[in-house]
C-alpha cells in the first residue's frame, strides 16, 4: 500500500511526461487526467478519430481530425514518434482501436480519453464547432 501511495504521489508530482517509457502501450485517462496532460505537456498531439461529421459538430480545441487510419498514419508519419499522442472520439471505442493500431505500428505511448467527447462535455469542458 505504501509503494502504491508513493507511486501515486510521484506520478502527479512530476507530471505525465516523465511517466511514459517505450514499454507503455495505451493509457486510458479520465477527463481530468487527459486535460492535465494536454495542458502541461508541450509535446502533445491531440487527435480526434471521430467521423468528419462528428468532428464538424464539436471537437476539443486544437484537435486534428483523423477519421481514417490513413489520415492517422499520415499525421504520425509527419510528426514522428517523439510526440505524446492523445486520442479521442465521440464515445471512446474508436479511439481504443486507433490507439492499438498506433502502438502496434510505431511502438509509442498513446493516451485515450475515457468516455470520449461525451465525457469531456459532461465534465463541462469546452469544445469548438
Amino acid at each position: 500500500m505504501r509503494s502504491f501511495f508513493l507511486f501515486f504521489v510521484l506520478f502527479f508530482s512530476f507530471g505525465f511526461t516523465t511517466v511514459f517509457s517505450q514499454t507503455d502501450s495505451l493509457q486510458i485517462l479520465s477527463v481530468a487526467h487527459f486535460n492535465r496532460v494536454l495542458q502541461l505537456n508541450s509535446n502533445v498531439e491531440l487527435i480526434d478519430v471521430s467521423s468528419k461529421k462528428e468532428f464538424r459538430k464539436a471537437h476539443i480545441l486544437g484537435a486534428f481530425s483523423a477519421p481514417s487510419s490513413k489520415d492517422l498514419y499520415q499525421r504520425i508519419d509527419s510528426l514522428g514518434s517523439s510526440k505524446v499522442y492523445l486520442l479521442y472520439c465521440k464515445y471512446g471505442d474508436r479511439s481504443i482501436d486507433a490507439g492499438i493500431m498506433i502502438f502496434e505500428k510505431y511502438h509509442i505511448p498513446v493516451c485515450l480519453l475515457e468516455g470520449g467527447l461525451d465525457a469531456w462535455l459532461q465534465a463541462g469542458k469546452e469544445v469548438e464547432n
